[in-house]
């Protein structure tokens, strides 16, 4: 017997939410949350809750910059804590608390409580090596505490069959090695209610609006897509029910061949290295040539950064280099593993900036408010399992996760950029949480741009709106470039394949469909498939790739 997904726990939730702005600075109300995302099964989210709790705890301890608040909400909610246990047992009384003591009451009881979540959400997220840092730290502070003990010996099991599924000896392996990313649910959160209806009349009015100038021969409109899966396609054709609503890019007229259908300029981009060699603004690399050096403008303030034109910085300044002139975002060398990780993570710094600068939240910038996050879409009611007793049997709820999380990238860099902008991450939890990050980056992974250097590390990244809102296929009718700008042109000669419509040449009829191409189109189709999965959420399903698959699975079967 299972049990869905408990109503009395989202309203708990709900409930810890909506007050946490009365109560920024209370670490028990940290921890309150932090056990009711763990309940739900979320510990990635319940991990920056409980992170947050440590960090209150420092605050109350060492005299930091939120001190006297920490002190004072600690005060409370040791108050609260001792009238619970009075309601328990009569005999006990309410005692006032000086400040050293509230100060060892939360260095021993809350900081116990908030490493224990903390340490077990992360293991739960396959964040091994910050659960290895944090084990190491809660047993010197609780040396005869066994649950971190314990903690210690799962992990170790972990790791041992973790290494030996590739042939290596956990004693063999560096700590630096240790594995420090997982993948969590990826969905639109019940109390997400940043999503608009991007179906609704008022919402393809302001896409079409914001396209007249980018795209004046496209607007958008509603699609129907084939869903990512392979179920029932091997006769090479797709059931009419396994198709999907999304939005899509239409020609308004015919175009021929070789026309440029779309430019595109924005601001979410990010430069992971050489930034004297791009424009802040628009990530265009600058020319080498001595008479074009002169036209490079660099921030008055910082000196930090450099734009292209007047236009760039002028952009820039209004729209979100204030909040972030001369923070110090340098990570140092980043591993060639983790160079697109980072990529995506300057990506979400420059969306808070963006938002903190404009006074808006991250979710309602127009750069990824309408910006599909590839989110599983299943039935939480349905797919949301608990085990006979109400808890849940799997750290997820047996929820599907796909998308890549880490400590370092979801909570820890975020947060600490957000503090070096003079951001207070207590009181804007509302608008700078870890839900909100993970929402971000679910956008950022099916949508942004990439270039490499020279080295063969990616170098450069950008979201352009309104360009991703074209679909993929893998027979593309346009061809695009990125070069400051986004650029859409009709092809001149469309792919060839086997079963392709030879009636269909070059160019864009009245009322098509605009397809882009995510991947490189000239693969088999497997390693397309395999190549695209991650910007799409699934395998690819447009017409060439299940014409593909099913010629080869006869092939197969032939001989």
């Amino acid at each position: 017997m299972v049990f869905t997904v408990n109503l009395t726990f989202l309203e708990i939730q709900f409930g810890l939410q909506e007050t946490t702005i009365d109560q920024p600075y209370s670490i028990l109300h940290r921890l309150r949350l932090a056990k009711a995302y763990r309940d739900l099964g979320y510990p990635d989210l319940a991990a920056g809750d409980a992170y947050k709790a440590l960090i209150l705890i420092d605050e109350v301890v060492q005299e930091g910059e939120y001190h006297d608040d920490a002190l004072e909400a600690a005060r409370t909610d040791i108050a609260t804590e001792q009238m619970r246990d009075v309601a328990v047992d009569s005999e006990k009384e309410v005692t006032s608390f000086e400040d050293d003591e509230i100060a060892a009451w939360a260095q021993t009881r809350w900081s116990k409580n908030a490493h224990d979540a903390l340490i077990g959400c992360l293991i739960d997220c396959g964040c091994f090596r910050s659960a290895f840092d944090y084990i190491s730290r809660a047993k010197k502070a609780f040396p005869d505490d066994k649950v971190f003990h314990n903690y210690d010996d799962t992990l170790s099991s972990r790791l041992r069959s973790y290494f030996a599924d590739n042939g290596e000896a956990l004693e063999d392996i560096n700590i630096e090695e240790y594995p420090d990313k997982g993948l969590v649910r990826r969905e639109k959160y019940p109390w997400n209610h940043h999503e608009p209806n991007r179906f609704s009349t008022e919402c393809l009015d302001f896409l079409n609006k914001e396209l007249t100038n980018i795209a004046p021969m496209l607007e958008v409109r509603v699609a129907e897509l084939p869903v990512l899966t392979t179920t029932d396609t091997t006769n090479g054709s797709i059931p009419d029910s396994k198709y999907t609503k999304q939005l899509g890019l239409f020609a308004k007229e015919d175009i021929a061949p070789g026309e440029k259908v779309l430019e595109e300029k924005s601001l979410l981009t990010a430069i992971s290295r050489l930034h004297d060699s791009y424009c802040d603004a628009c990530s265009i690399p600058f020319s080498t040539s001595e008479d074009q050096k002169d036209a490079i403008i660099s921030c008055e303030e910082c000196d930090e950064v450099f734009f292209c034109s007047e236009e760039c910085h002028d952009l820039a300044q209004d729209h979100y280099h204030p909040s972030i002139c001369g923070v110090n975002l340098d990570q140092g060398k980043v591993p060639v593993r983790e160079a697109a990780d980072y990529l995506y993570t300057l990506l979400l710094f420059r969306a808070l900036a963006l938002a903190e600068t404009q006074d808006l939240h991250p979710l309602e910038l127009k750069e990824v408010r309408y910006i599909w996050g590839d989110y599983h879409g299943k039935d939480l009611g349905v797919a949301w399992q608990a085990g006979t007793s109400g808890r849940l049997s799997n750290p997820f709820g047996h929820v599907p996760q796909t998308l890549p999380f880490s400590f370092k990238n979801n909570i820890l860099m975020p947060l600490n950029v957000l503090e070096k902008m003079d951001v207070n991450i207590f009181t804007q939890s509302h608008r700078y949480d870890t839900w909100i990050f993970n929402a971000l980056y679910a956008k950022f992974r099916g949508t942004a741009s990439a270039q490499q250097g020279l080295d063969g590390k990616p170098e450069i990244s950008a979201v352009h709106p309104m360009w991703c809102l074209a679909n993929h296929s893998c027979d593309p009718n346009v061809a695009w470039e990125w070069r400051g700008s986004m650029r859409f042109w009709t092809r001149e000669q469309m792919v060839d394949w086997m079963g392709r419509d030879q009636d269909k040449g070059p160019g864009l009829k009245k009322d098509e469909e605009v397809f882009g191409h995510y991947c490189d189109i000239r693969l088999p189709v497997k390693e397309r498939r395999e190549w695209a999965v991650g910007a799409l959420g699934g395998e690819c399903m447009c017409a060439r790739c299940v014409w593909e698959e099913a010629a080869e699975q006869k092939q197969g079967g032939s001989h």
